[in-house]
């Protein structure tokens, strides 16, 4: 709520800054993210262009992407000392959950050595980042601020917004390099599909509901991959999407399978454009010794009135 008096801004977690503050905060971030995206662009060998390009996925490597990749550099204050340049202080990069304090008392940067994808909020203001290390593991980077809160951001809704907004399906999956495959996928088949990775994090339901907002297709699909235990959490969004959504449907795939790797095998585009269709209602997916799995096409309920579903 907004305090007329005072202007101060007051959130959902107790958070309380004026109006000018909050705007230097996204200020902070957004510079942030276009430091990185330049690091990126700039580079021409390591880590972090060897796992883009391992992953297929090497589009977001072009100026015209609508992924805005970056990479943190693996330095002391490099990102620190560009935004104090630039005109922030030192109190409103660590607002923002960019800087970090040493121990002997110097400014550091808190993000180093990572791809880095930036996160929105549902006004699609840039609130924070996930970031993807050496070990290839997608985690939330930010810290909780009063600009940014895990459960209440999303990687990928924003940067797809033409392709929800033009009535493709959310397809969730926890990878970003699964979201960016299903994202070039939807792009070369007609805008159906835009992947959104939920990052090793799960899917809240405020997170249900932000997504609900970007979309004007009332269907969405789950992807069920990795262990028994991924598969049960992913499987657990049913409740949470179904209360935004009119058609909750899910994939699976076997052990050891990628969204990702998929697209990279021959005709991959049209292999991972078809499993997304054959999608089924995400109930009639059941708990087995080895995960989720489908039911025996008996086991099914009928078709939709009107054809097969989809």
């Amino acid at each position: 709520m907004v305090d007329a008096a005072s202007e101060v801004v007051v959130d959902s977690q107790g958070f309380g800054l004026s109006i000018d503050e909050r705007r230097r905060l996204l200020e902070a971030n957004a510079a942030a993210a276009q430091f990185f995206r330049r690091e990126l662009l700039r580079a021409t060998t390591g880590w972090p262009m060897e796992y883009l390009r391992a992953h297929g996925v090497e589009s977001v490597l072009s100026v015209d992407s609508p992924w805005k990749v970056g990479y943190a550099p693996r330095t002391y204050s490099n990102l620190v000392d560009h935004l104090h340049k630039q005109g922030f202080g030192y109190g409103t990069l660590v607002r923002a959950g960019l800087l970090d304090w040493s121990e002997h008392g110097d400014a550091q940067d808190r993000h180093r050595d990572k791809l880095m994808l930036v996160t929105h909020d549902q006004r699609s203001s840039m609130v924070g980042f996930v970031g993807i290390g050496r070990d290839g593991v997608a985690r939330s980077a930010s810290p909780l601020t009063a600009i940014h809160r895990r459960s209440n951001v999303l990687v990928g809704a924003v940067e797809q917004r033409d392709l929800l907004v033009g009535g493709a399906v959310p397809v969730i999956v926890d990878e970003p390099v699964d979201a960016i495959a299903v994202s070039d996928v939807g792009r070369q088949t007609g805008g159906q599909w835009a992947g959104i990775p939920v990052c090793g994090g799960g899917l809240s339901t405020a997170q249900a509901r932000m997504l609900r907002r970007f979309c004007t297709s009332d269907k969405v699909i789950v992807v069920l991959a990795g262990s028994e235990a991924e598969r049960n959490q992913s499987a657990g969004y049913l409740l949470d999407l179904a209360f935004f959504f009119d058609r909750v449907r899910a994939v699976g795939l076997p052990a050891g399978e990628s969204l990702a790797g998929m697209a990279q095998r021959e005709s991959g585009v049209e292999r991972v454009h078809d499993l997304l269709l054959k999608s089924r209602p995400l109930m009639t997916y059941r708990a087995s010794g080895s995960g989720f799995v489908a039911l025996r096409k008996a086991d099914l309920p009928p078709p939709e009135p009107g054809g097969p579903e989809l």
